[in-house]
């Protein structure tokens, strides 16, 4: 390989590695939002709740490398109690419990059982661009 080749091989690595990473990153978010969204399920108690906690739970492709999978938010928030005008995400009561209910945690727990899973997929993603060419 001659050094203008490996130039231009190193200049093309952070292109061919985002692309890769971008497709796993979305991927791995997809699966651990449906882990998560599975987990929900098993713990929420009809007929008080309204399901806006599940609808809640979305992936968020905010660039090509930046995914979230999130929670809560909008749907989720209104009146800490009825009539006091303070907002309160609902969805924090549900995870970390509160005064009133305990904890019922689905998001972070199931991120950290599936942790390992998803920085194996993104480490492989690396590798695998990295070795085509």
């Amino acid at each position: 390989m001659s050094p203008d080749d490996l130039q231009r091989y190193l200049e093309s690595l952070p292109d061919k590695v985002e692309q890769s990473v971008s497709e796993v990153l979305k991927e791995q978010a997809q699966q651990l939002s449906d882990a998560q969204r599975s987990a929900l399920r098993s713990l929420l108690q009809p007929p008080e709740e309204t399901g806006h906690l599940e609808q809640s739970l979305t992936v968020e492709v905010r660039s090509p490398t930046d995914v979230h999978v999130v929670a809560g938010g909008d749907t989720t928030t209104g009146d800490i109690r009825e009539g006091s005008g303070v907002d309160y995400d609902h969805a924090l009561a549900f995870e970390f419990g509160n005064s009133h209910q305990p904890a019922r945690p689905f998001f972070y727990n199931t991120y950290r059982a599936k942790r390992d899973q998803i920085d194996e997929a993104i480490s492989d993603a690396i590798n695998e661009a990295i070795k085509n060419d």
